[in-house]
C-alpha cells in the first residue's frame, strides 16, 4: 500500500504542465451521454450528464471533433492555453433528413439513441434503458421497466413485477443498486438479499444500467449482474414535466390513478442546480388462485402423489406507492463541485384475502379470512463532491446512508380460521384424493379441474362453519447501511488511465420473523361462533371467481366474515366473549418465539485498483482487482426441547472472510460499427440473512436439530463473457454473446447426522457445495425501417433471447445413505425472450411487446426426490402502449398490461400435476404527459 501511495505522489507533478478542456454536450432534449470527443489524436466520452474532460499535452490551436449518432458532427477550433479551459455548453443539431438509416424523430427516438450510444461506447458489457423510454412503456415500477432489457426476467406479485433476475440466475445473485450503492432489502416474504422493486416508482429513474460483466469500481456481490438505477440529477436548464393518468384493474373491478411531476432549474448564475420529483400511484390489484398440496413426505410411493388439500384463494389489494426524489448541485469553481441527493419511497399493500380449504385427509373444510396493510419503506441520503486536483488527477467522494424497513401496520396480521366436518366423494379405493394420472384405480381429477366433490350430506354451511382458531402474526425487519466511498482518477499517459478507490459499508440487520399469538376455540367448553353469527360480507366474485377454469367452484364458495370483523377477532373483548384460549404467544424469551428473532452486522471494507489502456485506437483493455473484506456477526437463540422445560440460550457467531476479485476486459472496435468484447471477472454472492441466522432448535425427543450457519462461505463465480455487436448507424443494432460461470461454494440445505452425548441426531442446516456451473448465450436485435417508403418507415422491431443452462449435484439421503443427484440450479430459467413491434410516425406511436420466461426449478425437496420437485411453468405476457402528441410537449397515452390474461403456474414434478395456478386479468390506464419546460 505504501508503495502505491509513493507511486501516485511521484506521478502528480507530471500533470501540472498538461492542459485540459471541459464542456457539456447537449441537444434540445437534454444532455447527450457517451458522445465521442476527439482532439489531437486523443479521445474521451461524455458522462451521463453530458459533461467531459479531456487532457492534452500541447498548447496552441487545437481542432476538436464531437460525434453523436443521429446528430450533425460538430467541429471546433480552440486556442489552448495552460490549465483548464471550459468550452461551456455545446449544442448538437439533429440531422435534417436521413443519415444512413436514422431520423431523430418520434416519441422515443432520442432516448433510444442515447441508450445505444452508451452501450456502444461502454468499456464493459452493458445494457441501458433511458428515462423517456421507460415513460413510453406500460411499466409503473422499476421491476417492470427493466424486464424489457436483454437477459432480464421478473417475478410478479398480484400481477405486478416485484423481483428481478439477470440471465436466469437466482434473484439474490443480481445486485440492485441505487446510484451505484446496493439497495437494502426488507420485505414480508423473504429475509434474503433480493430487493422488492415494486416499491420503486419508474418515474424517479433517469437511467437503468445493467452491467453483465462488472468492473473493479463496482460492488463485487453480483454473480448474475449489476442493475444500477440512476435517479434524476440537477438539469442544465429549467425543466417541468407533469403526468396524470387514470386506470382500471379488471380482476379487482376497481379504478386507479397515477400522477407525477419533475421540476428542476439552475440559479446563482448556474452555480446552483436542483431537481425535485414526486409520484403517487394509487391502484387495486387482484388475483384468483388455487393450490394443491401433495403428500410428498409419505413413505408410500403411490400415496406420495395423493392430494392432502385443495385451496381456493381470492386476493384483493389496494396498493399505494409514494415516491420522492431530490437533488442539489453547487459548482464552487470550474474544478470543484458538491452535490446532495435524497430518495424516499413508501409502499402500502392493503391485502384482503378469502380462502377456502378442502382437507381431504383430515375430512374437514375450512374458510379463512385475513387482511392487513403491509408497509415497506425505502430511503436514501447521499452527500458527495467532485474535484479536479490537477490536469491529470481527479477525485470524487461520497458519504451516504440508506434504510429499508417492513412491518404490518397496526397490532399485527389477524387471521380467522373457521372449520366444518365434511365427507368427500370421488376418492380412490385407498381413501385418498388423486389426480387421474396418479390414482391407483384411475379415479381422480385433472389440471384446472380439481374438484372437492363434497358429499351431498355435508355441503359447506355458514351455520356449521365454526371458528376454530384466531392467529395474530407480527412481523418486521429492517436493514440499514452507512457508507463512505472515494475514487481517484489519474491520466498517467495519453494511453493509460488509472483509477483507485475504496468503500466502507456498515450494515445492520434486524429481523422479527413472524412471531404470532394463536387462540383456539372450543377448549373451554364453548364452541366457537359460526360464520353466520358474526358480521359477514358477500364473497367478492368481481365478475366471477376462477372463470378461467369454467367457474367450477361457484357451488362450494360461501360468504365469509367481513374485513371489519377480522380486525375485531384478536381484541381482548372478542377473545373473552367467545372463551378463546391462548396456546401460543411468541416472544424473544419464550419457546415458541425465541428462534424467530435475530440481529446481525455485516461490515465491508473494499479497495480496488484498475487501469484503462488503449495501445492503439481500436483496442481498449481494462484490468484490475477489487478486494472486499467482510466481517459478519449474527446473534440469535438456541431452543432445546425434550422431557423437561424448554431451554433457551443466546447464540452469537462471527464470520470473517475475504473476497479477492481480479477482472480483465477487452474491447476491440473492428470498424466504427462493429465491436467485440471479452471479459473475465470474479464475483461472489453473500449468504442470505436467514441462512446466517444462528438460531437453533434442538429436539431431544425426536433427536432432530435445525439451525442456521453464520460461518457460511459466500458463493464465488469465475465468469467468462464474449459479446459481438453490430450497429446499423442509427436506431438499430444486433448483438450475439455467450457466457460461462464456474461456481464454487454454492449454498443449499443440507441434512447430516451428528453424535451428541452418545446419541445420533439428524441435522438440517445450510451448507456449501463445492462445484457447479452455469452457461448460456444471448442475442438481441433492434431495427427501425426508416428506409421504407411513406407510412411504412415508422415500423420497427425489437427482440432479445437468452438461453441459460446449469448443473449442480444435490445430495439426498435415503435410508441414511447419501445419494448425489444432478440438477439445474434452483430459480434458474433456461429460456427468456422479449419481442416488440414498434410504430412511430409523426405524432403517433404504438408498441406491442411480449415477455417470455421459461420454466425453472423452484423448490428442491431433497427427501422426496426429483419427482416431487416444485417447478415454475413458462409464462408469456403481452402488453400494449400508444401515444399521440396533441401539441408541442403534450402527449396523450394509453397502456394495457397482460392482454391475454396469462396465468402464473407452479407444478409438482410434471406440468399436468398442478400445484398452484393464479390469474390476474388485464389492467391499464390512460393519461396525459406534459413537458412544459
Amino acid at each position: 500500500m505504501n508503495r502505491c501511495i509513493l507511486f501516485i505522489l511521484l506521478l502528480l507533478p507530471v500533470g501540472v504542465f498538461a492542459q485540459q478542456i471541459k464542456g457539456v454536450v447537449v441537444s434540445k432534449d437534454g444532455p447527450l451521454p457517451s458522445a465521442n470527443i476527439m482532439a489531437d489524436g486523443r479521445g474521451t466520452q461524455t458522462d451521463l450528464a453530458g459533461t467531459f474532460t479531456l487532457t492534452l499535452t500541447q498548447t496552441g490551436k487545437t481542432h476538436i471533433i464531437i460525434r453523436y449518432v443521429g446528430y450533425v458532427t460538430r467541429e471546433l477550433d480552440v486556442e489552448m492555453k495552460h490549465g483548464l479551459q471550459d468550452l461551456g455548453t455545446i449544442t448538437m443539431e439533429a440531422v435534417s433528413g436521413s443519415l444512413g438509416e436514422v431520423v431523430v424523430k418520434g416519441a422515443s427516438a432520442g432516448s433510444q439513441l442515447r441508450a445505444i450510444s452508451i452501450k456502444k461506447n461502454a468499456p464493459g458489457i452493458m445494457e441501458v434503458l433511458a428515462a423517456d423510454a421507460i415513460g413510453k412503456l406500460p411499466d409503473r415500477n422499476a421491476a417492470e421497466a427493466v424486464q424489457r432489457i436483454q437477459g432480464v426476467s421478473i417475478e410478479r406479485d398480484l400481477g405486478e413485477g416485484r423481483y428481478v433476475s439477470v440471465r436466469g440466475t437466482p434473484m439474490q445473485w443480481s445486485a440492485s443498486l441505487l446510484n451505484g450503492n446496493r439497495l437494502p432489502s426488507a420485505s414480508a416474504d423473504y429475509t434474503d438479499r433480493r430487493v422488492q422493486m415494486d416499491i420503486f416508482p419508474s418515474e424517479l429513474i433517469e437511467y437503468v444500467q445493467l452491467s453483465k460483466a462488472i468492473t473493479p469500481d463496482m460492488e463485487g456481490d453480483a454473480i448474475g449482474g449489476s442493475v444500477n438505477f440512476i435517479t434524476r440529477k440537477a438539469p442544465r436548464s429549467r425543466i417541468l414535466n407533469i403526468n396524470a393518468a387514470g386506470g382500471y384493474n379488471d380482476q379487482a373491478r376497481k379504478g386507479s390513478y397515477n400522477t407525477s411531476f419533475i421540476y428542476g432549474d439552475r440559479l446563482l448564475k448556474n452555480k446552483l442546480g436542483f431537481i425535485v420529483s414526486a409520484v403517487i400511484w394509487d391502484r387495486y390489484s387482484a388475483q384468483d388462485r388455487y393450490n394443491a398440496d401433495y403428500n410428498f413426505a409419505s413413505m408410500d410411493p403411490t400415496q406420495s402423489f395423493s392430494i392432502a388439500d385443495l385451496q381456493l384463494r381470492d386476493y384483493i389489494a389496494r396498493r399505494k406507492t409514494i415516491g420522492l426524489n431530490g437533488g442539489l448541485e453547487y459548482v464552487i469553481s470550474p474544478k470543484h463541485k458538491i452535490f446532495a441527493s435524497g430518495f424516499y419511497s413508501e409502499y402500502v399493500d392493503g391485502q384482503q384475502v378469502r380462502e377456502t380449504y378442502f382437507n381431504f385427509d383430515a375430512k374437514n373444510a375450512q374458510v379463512q379470512t385475513r387482511g392487513v396493510d403491509y408497509l415497506t419503506k425505502l430511503q436514501s441520503i447521499e452527500l458527495g463532491g467532485q474535484s479536479t486536483l490537477s490536469s491529470r488527477l481527479g477525485l470524487d467522494w461520497a458519504i451516504s446512508t440508506d434504510e429499508s424497513s417492513f412491518r404490518f401496520k397496526g397490532a399485527g396480521y389477524p387471521i380467522a380460521t373457521f372449520q366444518q366436518a365434511v365427507a368427500y366423494d370421488g376418492l380412490s379405493r385407498d381413501g385418498k384424493k388423486y389426480l387421474r394420472m396418479d390414482a391407483p384405480d384411475g379415479a381422480g381429477d385433472a389440471i384446472d379441474a380439481i374438484l372437492p366433490r363434497l358429499s351431498a350430506a355435508t355441503p359447506l354451511d355458514a351455520n356449521q362453519m365454526r371458528l376454530a382458531r384466531v392467529t395474530l402474526v407480527r412481523s418486521r425487519n429492517a436493514e440499514k447501511n452507512k457508507r463512505v466511498a472515494f475514487n481517484l482518477k489519474y491520466a498517467a499517459t495519453e494511453k493509460l488511465k488509472l483509477k483507485f478507490g475504496g468503500k466502507v459499508i456498515f450494515k445492520d440487520k434486524s429481523v422479527d420473523n413472524g412471531p404470532m399469538d394463536v387462540y383456539m376455540a372450543g377448549l373451554m367448553g364453548q364452541p366457537g361462533p359460526a360464520v353466520n353469527s358474526l358480521e359477514t360480507s358477500r364473497f367478492p366474485y368481481n365478475g366471477g371467481f376462477l372463470t378461467e377454469t369454467g367457474s367450477i367452484y361457484d357451488n362450494v364458495i360461501i360468504d365469509q366474515i367481513s374485513m371489519n370483523q377480522v380486525k375485531q377477532i384478536s381484541n381482548p373483548a372478542f377473545i373473552s366473549q367467545y372463551k378463546l384460549r391462548a396456546v401460543v404467544q411468541d416472544s424473544a424469551t419464550n419457546a415458541s418465539g425465541a428462534t424467530k428473532y435475530y440481529t446481525g452486522t455485516e461490515d465491508v471494507y473494499a479497495l480496488y485498483a484498475m487501469g484503462e489502456y488503449q495501445p492503439f485506437e481500436k483496442l481498449t483493455l481494462i484490468g484490475g482487482f477489487r478486494n472486499e473484506y467482510n466481517k459478519v456477526r449474527f446473534r440469535g437463540n438456541k431452543l432445546t426441547t425434550g422431557s423437561g422445560s424448554p431451554k433457551i440460550e443466546s447464540l452469537e457467531q462471527d464470520n470473517s472472510y475475504n473476497a479477492f476479485l481480479p477482472m480483465l476486459h477487452l474491447k476491440y472496435n473492428i470498424t466504427d460499427n462493429d465491436v467485440v468484447r471479452l471479459a473475465y471477472t470474479r464475483t461472489f454472492a453473500r449468504a442470505d440473512f436467514s441462512q446466517l441466522n444462528p438460531a437453533t432448535t434442538q429436539d431431544d425427543v425426536n433427536r432432530v436439530i435445525t439451525r442456521g450457519k453464520a460461518d457460511l462461505k459466500p458463493t464465488f463465480a469465475s465468469n467468462f463473457d464474449l459479446m459481438a455487436e453490430h450497429y446499423f448507424g442509427g436506431i438499430g443494432m444486433v448483438s450475439v454473446g455467450a457466457f460461462y460461470k464456474k461456481l464454487s461454494n454454492l449454498i443449499y440445505n443440507n441434512q447430516s447426522s451428528e453424535t451428541i452425548n452418545g446419541l445420533v441426531y439428524t441435522i438440517t442446516e445450510p451448507d456449501n457445495l463445492q462445484h457447479a456451473w452455469l452457461a448460456g448465450f444471448e442475442a438481441g436485435f433492434s431495427k427501425r425501417f426508416t428506409a421504407l417508403p411513406g407510412l411504412l418507415k415508422g415500423f420497427g422491431i425489437e427482440g432479445n433471447y437468452t438461453f441459460t443452462n446449469s448443473k449442480v449435484k444435490i445430495p439426498r439421503f435415503v435410508n441414511n445413505e447419501r445419494i448425489d443427484e444432478e440438477s439445474v440450479i434452483p430459480k434458474q430459467a433456461k429460456h427468456i425472450f422479449n419481442a416488440a413491434v414498434v410504430y412511430e410516425y409523426g405524432k403517433f406511436a404504438a408498441r406491442v411487446a411480449g415477455n417470455y420466461k421459461g420454466k425453472y426449478l423452484d423448490v428442491i425437496r431433497q427427501a422426496a426426490g426429483p419427482d416431487h420437485y416444485r417447478w415454475y411453468a413458462q409464462n408469456f405476457t403481452i402488453d400494449f402502449s400508444t401515444s399521440y402528441t396533441i401539441a408541442k410537449g403534450i402527449r396523450l397515452f394509453a397502456e394495457i398490461n397482460n392482454l391475454t390474461n396469462e396465468p402464473v403456474r407452479y407444478y409438482h414434478g410434471t406440468y399436468n400435476r398442478a400445484e398452484q395456478a393464479e390469474w390476474y386479468s388485464i389492467r391499464g390506464q390512460i393519461g396525459v404527459s406534459a413537458k412544459i419546460f
